[in-house]
């Protein structure tokens, strides 16, 4: 008896040392296994989001052609691997004979991240040409050591996006040539769609620019040289944007009656600062009405531009001088700036309490009355 009970033990024993041994080799060739499957699994999910860059280049093409325009390249190819997707088409030449434009592209090379699919980014590298002559003739050559769009979505939004360093070229507008160069220049665009709670589609606006030099023959109020932008703005506009032509944007913009958000104006200029902060919309006279919180450097040069502009009176531009350099003085800003409350209405320019300007004539009755069409003749 006690022999068997110890051949069952030492049977016991070595199962246990087997089963022991093929945990072990388990628990160290199951991690190696899924990490090879998952390696796998991305290269197939990589090789299918680079085919379909490979097909929505070759739609996007079939399209224009379809329209009668012309697409082609020297060179399209697709790498990346394994961080992401990386499509590159070289020479790229655009016509488009029915829009009266063109535009050729040294480089051009598209990101998307194989699990980010609601973002892609277009990077333009080397020289790039847009080309355009209908109502107008506009010609611009440029390069940039950083330029980068980025398009995005997420519910009930749209984002556009550019990244802009160092950008130089040469334009022409009509008679005018100009040649530039941008320091920096980032700007976001994002349309939010009408939803429910909101009945309005919202587009919201940042642009920032930094260090702008132009040099032709193109006269500009306050120099050459912009040292700085900064615009953050927003409005409402009706639901059904996507049908508005471009050209009707302010006027699908005055159909909602909402003003437009000024969150934050900054211009350098010249040796001139303005700050602005409010809102503003269209009146009934499509002239511009609302509150702006101002803050002005050198106050006594943007009177001077004004008056020069004839949008103000050399009796109100001495008038506003006194106001103005009271409250600088009394500001204590180093730089002497001042902060003053601006009102448009009725066509009639506040500065705090005082009519400074008028852009159109003091409304009669007649102007106030409301239409009424001739009643036709017996």
């Amino acid at each position: 008896m006690n022999a068997t009970l110890d051949r069952l033990y030492l049977l016991f024993a070595w199962a246990k040392r087997r089963a022991l041994a093929h945990l072990t080799a388990l628990f160290v060739l199951l991690p190696v296994a899924l990490f090879a499957l998952a390696l796998a699994g991305y290269g197939w999910w990589w090789q299918v989001v680079a085919d379909s860059v490979r097909t929505n280049v070759m739609n996007f093409q079939a399209e224009q052609t379809a329209l009668g325009r012309e697409v082609k390249w020297d060179a399209f190819d697709v790498d990346g691997f394994p961080y992401r997707v990386l499509g590159t088409v070289s020479t790229l030449n655009l016509m488009a004979p029915d829009r009266g434009a063109s535009y050729n592209g040294e480089r051009i090379v598209v990101h998307l991240e194989p699990f980010a699919l609601n973002r892609i980014a277009f990077s333009l590298e080397g020289q790039q040409r847009v080309f355009y002559a209908r109502e107008r003739w506009i010609e611009a050559t440029a390069r940039a050591d950083r330029a980068l769009v980025t398009l995005s979505e997420e519910r009930h939004a749209q984002h556009a996006d550019l990244d802009i360093g160092l950008l130089t070229g040469k334009a022409k507008f009509d008679d005018k040539d100009v040649n530039f160069i941008v320091e920096m220049a980032r700007g976001g665009l994002t349309l939010t769609d009408a939803s429910e709670r909101e009945t309005f589609a919202r587009l919201d606006l940042l642009a920032r620019l930094k260090n702008v030099a132009l040099q032709g023959n193109v006269e500009l109020p306050l120099g050459s040289a912009i040292a700085w932008l900064d615009l953050d703005i927003g409005a409402k506009l009706p639901g059904n944007m996507a049908e508005t032509p471009g050209a009707d944007l302010v006027a699908a913009w005055r159909t909602t009656g909402t003003p437009l958000e000024i969150r934050r104006f900054e211009l350098e200029w010249g040796g001139v600062s303005i700050a602005a902060s409010g809102e503003m919309k269209l009146d009934q006279h499509a002239l511009p009405e609302g509150r702006l919180m101002l803050t002005l450097g050198n106050h006594p040069r943007i009177l001077d531009l004004l008056r020069d502009n004839a949008m103000i009176t050399p009796e109100t531009q001495t008038l506003a001088r006194k106001v103005l350099d009271v409250l600088a003085f009394m500001s204590g800003d180093e730089k002497r700036r001042v902060s003053v409350p601006l009102r448009i209405e009725k066509g009639a320019v506040y500065l705090g309490p005082a009519v400074v300007a008028r852009l159109m004539p003091e409304p009669t009755a007649a102007h106030l009355a409301p239409f009424q069409p001739p009643t036709a003749s017996p």
